[in-house]
């Protein structure tokens, strides 16, 4: 595996709107902190663990008032103690982005976590396309609405506003070639598992690019996330992730895969099976 790339630093905009993403998935309200409305600092962040707050933020409405940490990842490599090749689904849907049909494993929770935390925008394409695309493929219906998917839709205009701003592009219009936002899920820590259930803090690489000539910038997001098994495939259920948040509010720290603080902090890094 490649050592990492370097993250370089982006403003409070940018980051909150990476951390927006993950809100996201599970249709939650809070957006108006998640896109700059709450109270967030105003120091170029490096790869910021206030984005792991974002789904927390996203069911209580407010972001964190901690300071943001730093973190750059370290030049000497490490390898991951824990790998896991998560499971691929056996069929696309939404126009062949999303894979579903993922089969009733351990692995197949992961590797349906990782297709839904999967963010590629380039040119034409918009983030509240894929988002909503992934909440309509992944939610449970249960927790589908018109006012869900209308906060997801809005949730994410505003976050991509706020981080092209950031990035000094056009708010409107396609991206510049070369301009990209990328979301990859690169490793979990487990918190409950059970046939029918599987909950884990997930962490997630957001890279963004302003042009063909710019630097890459990445920061790190980190969230916990519940899937459920339900007629015949996996998928995100916002009450058992509310529930999972509420048992669980020690985050472990961030470290990319390649940190020896990645294996501290108990991470397992994510392999894609063929």
């Amino acid at each position: 595996m490649r050592k990492p790339r370097g993250s370089g630093p982006l403003s409070r905009a940018a980051v909150w709107g990476a951390g927006a993403m993950l809100a996201a998935m599970v249709g939650l309200s809070g957006y108006a902190a998640l896109s700059g409305g709450g109270d967030v600092p105003d120091t170029p962040i490096d790869g910021a663990t206030s984005a792991a707050s974002a789904p927390s933020a996203a069911l209580t409405g407010s972001a964190s008032r901690k300071p943001v940490p730093m973190y750059t990842a370290p030049a000497l490599w490490t390898e991951p103690k824990r790998w896991l090749a998560a499971a691929r689904g056996i069929r696309k849907v939404a126009g062949g982005q999303r894979e579903v049909g993922f089969p009733g494993t351990f692995e197949g929770a992961i590797g349906m976590l990782v297709a839904a935390d999967q963010v590629d925008v380039e040119g034409f394409g918009t983030l509240a396309e894929q988002q909503l695309d992934s909440y309509h493929t992944y939610m449970l219906p249960a927790d589908r609405s018109p006012t869900a998917e209308q906060k997801v839709r809005a949730g994410a205009e505003r976050a991509e506003a706020s981080q092209r701003a950031a990035l000094g592009l056009p708010v409107t219009g396609p991206l510049p070639g070369g301009a990209f936002t990328r979301t990859t899920m690169i490793g979990f820590k487990p918190v409950e598992t059970s046939p029918t259930l599987v909950t884990a803090y997930v962490l997630s690489a957001v890279t963004v690019k302003a042009g063909e000539m710019e630097p890459e910038q990445t920061v790190y997001t980190v969230g916990i996330l519940a899937a459920v098994w339900q007629d015949g495939d996996w998928r995100l259920s916002a009450q058992a992730t509310k529930a999972a948040m509420e048992r669980n509010s020690q985050k472990p720290p961030i470290a990319a895969p390649g940190d020896a603080a990645f294996n501290t902090a108990g991470w397992t890094a994510i392999r894609q099976a063929a």
